[in-house]
């Protein structure tokens, strides 16, 4: 009887020391880049600068007047989150800084710049820096939360085109829930802090880890508290999906999808660029999800695309470009 031998391997665990996330967290959004090419290219220079040139300039200002009120509903939202934490800067300043976050999320993978607030309300209130992480952690669950509810009926209304979406956003609304039952209450958050992370801190550092625990929570919202930012995020979803739909009004995308639907379909193309947080701005990703979501209606491949692009610039681009000049105004 023959015996057979087996080569023995073996396993060499990761040096994460050798990892240089510097160049990793540069080279994703490349990835998000080429996706964003590769479709320009697949779908053609020529189709998608013809589809562009027939939004009319009406269309283009009818769709940028909505982001003003986006803006001030978005700062009063972040105000009223602010002020059950004992903190009140004032509406211009809210504003300002919702305008900032734009800029910063238009040029950061996966929206992160959003969180720049945190150092601009540090400074500005003069607060501990975890009162504001906090803060900014709070209003970004109760977008995270609308957004996934909105993704979850959209892809309900779907599902006999993509059922494996469904899934997906189940799972991270379960994931939101408990994460966020687990660390709103202090009494949970705390034993969690204590029992996995503190362990790993050093000796020297643990007194200073129950202060950043306790400032952490301080003055945190209860949960009813959350009722009304919960409401304001669903006016600002829609209005975010309005100005979209405005720029597909050119091309008489109300006769392939009717403007609900649309805004569900263009909810989860958002969440997408969240799921998968590979590129500045979500270019690629987002663009990707809609086009694929909009050809089940019948909507050619350069018209979503270029609607894609069109939203962007009316419901991002042009805010961020107001926000870069008060960011920098305010840096100088």
């Amino acid at each position: 009887m023959r015996l057979i031998r087996f080569k023995q391997y073996h396993f060499v665990p990761m040096d994460w020391k050798k990892i240089d996330f510097k160049k990793l967290w540069i080279f994703l959004p490349v990835i998000g880049l080429g996706l964003f090419v590769y479709i320009f290219i697949n779908i053609g220079v020529d189709k998608i600068a013809s589809a562009f040139v027939l939004i009319p300039l009406h269309i283009f200002i009818l769709a940028t007047l909505p982001a003003i009120l986006r803006v001030l509903i978005y700062a009063y939202k972040w105000e009223y989150i602010s002020k059950k934490q004992k903190i009140d800067l004032g509406f211009l300043f809210y504003i300002k800084i919702t305008l900032v976050c734009m800029f910063y999320s238009l040029v950061t993978p996966g929206g992160l710049g959003w969180h720049i607030r945190i150092f601009y309300l540090q400074k500005k209130a003069n607060i501990t820096i975890e009162k504001c992480v906090t803060n900014s952690l709070l209003d970004s669950v109760t977008g995270s939360f609308v957004g996934l509810s909105f993704a979850i009926i959209g892809s309900i209304v779907l599902f006999e085109y993509f059922p494996g979406i469904l899934p997906i956003f189940l799972i991270l609304m379960t994931l939101n829930i408990v994460g966020f039952s687990l660390f709103i209450k202090k009494r949970s958050g705390s034993k969690f802090f204590n029992i996995l992370i503190k362990p790993i801190i050093p000796r020297k550092y643990r007194d200073k880890f129950d202060k950043s625990v306790n400032a952490f929570y301080e003055d945190i919202p209860r949960v009813r508290d959350l009722i009304v930012p919960l409401l304001v995020e669903v006016v600002i979803w829609i209005i975010i999906a309005t100005e979209v739909y405005i720029i597909g009004l050119a091309f008489s995308i109300d006769s392939f999808i009717s403007y609900p639907v649309f805004i569900l379909v263009h909810t989860i193309s958002i969440v997408a660029v969240g799921l998968i947080p590979i590129t500045i701005g979500g270019l690629g990703i987002r663009e990707g999800a809609l086009v694929v979501l909009l050809l089940k209606f019948g909507v050619k491949q350069e018209v979503a695309f270029v609607i894609s692009i069109a939203g962007l610039i009316v419901k991002l681009l042009i805010p961020a470009i107001i926000g870069m000049i008060i960011s920098f105004r305010e840096n100088r």
